[in-house]
């Protein structure tokens, strides 16, 4: 008995790590862009993908991210938010960092040539400004990627408008995510990389009577297709019809492209989280025996001036995600907790 198996196409884009989640509520919730919004718990990782909502409730909050990723491999960010007066716009300073741990270096022939290392980073800075119920932001990224003794260099830009109404607790936010280009490649003559470029549509809803906020997300909204062509191959492969029924592949598809989340307040200082995604499930899943694919959970602790997040997310059997972010409220310290 032959079993085949399928993987998702690499080599499109370059920067990919770029997609991954920024924050450990992220993940927690589906892995993709929020557009969640609390006055009275103002999250400064989630507006690092999504700097629409950037406003002066972040003024000095610090936080750190990190996830653990299988092979050692270390993908995070440190991000500072900062309300200018003379600006009337609240900036956010962020580094995002990737670390692929040590790879041994062969020749043609097989003989070491001792380690390497690789990483990726991203300098960001991002602002948003509001128009009564609408919101509007941007980042701006510079992009380092070192390989061995190759390094390239990019620009990419975040452009995102949002709307939010109090009294319901409603929130919608789109984004174009990732618009940019690569100026400098690893060398000449490979060219320029793509960058991974993405529109998605975001929408939240925090209940007033039960302590509950669902969201769901569009996401890569530029393309309508999101079944790689390995997936007709094995399915041909193993001998299905090729009559298949349009309308399910047609509603897999849709599913493809959303990823949702819910959120529990659990007492006033713990939040629980669950998320699915279709996408992840579908691609990283084996067989009819997907396991926990595509299904992420975490919670999230506030006490005074500090926060904890954590993330767990099962990308295969192989491995998964423990993602950590601490936040930091500089400005209150000293004061007394409401």
């Amino acid at each position: 008995m032959v079993q085949l198996t399928y993987a998702q196409i690499g080599g499109k884009n370059g920067y990919d790590f770029l997609q991954f989640p920024t924050s450990s509520r992220m993940e927690a919730l589906g892995g993709n862009i929020l557009s969640i919004k609390y006055k009275d718990n103002p999250d400064l990782s989630l507006s690092i993908s999504n700097p629409c909502f950037l406003d002066s409730s972040f003024h000095k909050q610090l936080l750190i991210t990190n996830s653990f990723y299988t092979d050692k491999s270390n993908i995070g960010n440190i991000a500072f938010a900062y309300y200018h007066p003379k600006l009337k716009s609240t900036l956010s300073y962020v580094m995002q960092f990737a670390s692929y741990g040590k790879f041994d270096a062969r020749d043609p022939a097989g003989n070491s040539l001792g380690n390497f290392r690789a990483a990726d980073f991203n300098f960001q800075v991002g602002i948003g400004r509001s128009i009564r119920r609408f919101y509007y932001g941007i980042n701006l990224k510079l992009i380092v990627s070192h390989l061995e003794k190759y390094t390239s260099l990019g620009f990419a830009t975040d452009v995102a408008i949002g709307y939010h109404h109090l009294k319901t607790n409603w929130t919608f936010s789109a984004i174009v995510r990732n618009a940019g280009v690569e100026m400098k490649p690893y060398f000449n003559e490979s060219g320029r990389q793509k960058l991974p470029i993405a529109l998605d549509f975001s929408f939240s809803k925090r209940f007033k009577k039960i302590p509950i906020t669902i969201s769901v997300t569009a996401h890569d909204l530029q393309v309508w297709n999101l079944k790689f062509p390995e997936e007709e191959q094995t399915t041909s492969l193993l001998g299905a019809s090729s009559k298949k029924n349009k309308r399910i592949e047609v509603i897999d598809n849709i599913f493809r492209h959303l990823a949702f989340g819910v959120e529990v307040q659990a007492g006033k200082p713990v939040q629980l989280r669950l998320g699915y995604n279709h996408l992840r499930r579908q691609e990283l899943g084996v067989g009819k025996k997907k396991g926990f694919a595509g299904i992420s959970a975490g919670f999230g602790v506030n006490i005074k001036q500090f926060a904890f997040d954590y993330a767990y997310a099962q990308y295969h059997k192989a491995g998964s995600d423990h993602q950590l972010t601490f936040r930091i409220k500089i400005d209150e310290f000293g004061k007394k907790a409401k």
